[in-house]
């Protein structure tokens, strides 16, 4: 499941866990594309949203269903799931699978050294 989300689908993914938090569990494009272009964070087509959004769906990281003629997209993982998901894969390509070394490492780190990364 670790993989690199560019900033459009950060964007999108905040977007519907946003959603999801307040309740909303069927989100189409044309939601998640207004609430992006009202917060001003990422002026992007339409199409361009639906492309994103679709290429999360093949990732297996959204859910897409049919209703009518619309597609319905939710979330396939918390954004705690997907960052649990990610450290493990992180130790066992680095730290031989040790999640306590990882954690070790990662309490060493000075924030300001991240910021920078």
């Amino acid at each position: 499941m670790l993989s690199k989300h560019g900033t459009l689908e950060s964007a999108i993914l905040s977007t519907l866990w946003n959603l999801e938090k307040d309740g909303v569990m069927t989100n189409t494009v044309k939601d998640v594309y207004e609430i992006l272009a009202k917060n001003g964070a990422d002026k992007r087509a339409y199409t361009t949203i639906k492309t994103v959004m679709d290429r999360l769906f093949e990732k297996n990281i959204l859910m897409r269903y049919k209703q009518g003629k619309k597609f319905f997209y939710r979330t396939a993982f918390s954004n705690d799931e997907i960052v649990i998901n990610s450290l493990k894969e992180i130790a066992n390509r680095y730290c031989n699978g040790d999640l306590s070394r990882l954690s070790n490492i990662l309490k060493a780190i000075d924030n300001d050294r991240l910021v920078g990364v």
